[in-house]
């Protein structure tokens, strides 16, 4: 059975909900507060909107192929920021996404994904030839 989003909201931290929440909550795209095995533990409204929600895995929405680009591991590993930009041909999206560790939280990191495809060069639409 699930965990309702009541009870993983109270296993954090309240200021680190709180800070989650302001800091993310009018972004203009999906920010998520997750831990390391992938739950996610807060939604931004841009998340929400996708179908995202308290208590489900990250990669439930998606197929395993995007996942291949994630870097959480290794955000969490070293304690620092990673960012992966990467394009999907079947989506005709080129999305600039981050894994940030959460100071303190050694489980905890915000995953935040944009989509910068009105920005990237139409060849990387184009299927590649490998």
């Amino acid at each position: 059975m699930a965990t309702k989003p009541e009870q993983i909201n109270s296993a954090i931290k309240p200021d680190v909900l709180k800070a989650f929440h302001l800091m993310w909550d009018a972004f203009p795209a999906s920010a998520l507060l997750m831990m390391r095995n992938r739950t996610i533990l807060a939604c931004n409204p841009s998340a929400i909107e996708r179908g995202l929600q308290v208590g489900m895995k990250c990669f439930q929405l998606s197929s395993d192929k995007v996942h291949k680009h994630c870097k959480a591991n290794a955000a969490l590993e070293e304690g620092v920021a990673q960012r992966v930009v990467s394009c999907s041909p079947s989506t005709n999206k080129v999305n600039n996404s981050y894994w940030v560790p959460i100071a303190g939280e050694p489980d905890l990191f915000v995953h935040v994904v944009i989509d910068i495809s009105q920005y990237a060069k139409p060849e990387l639409f184009q299927p590649r030839r490998d």
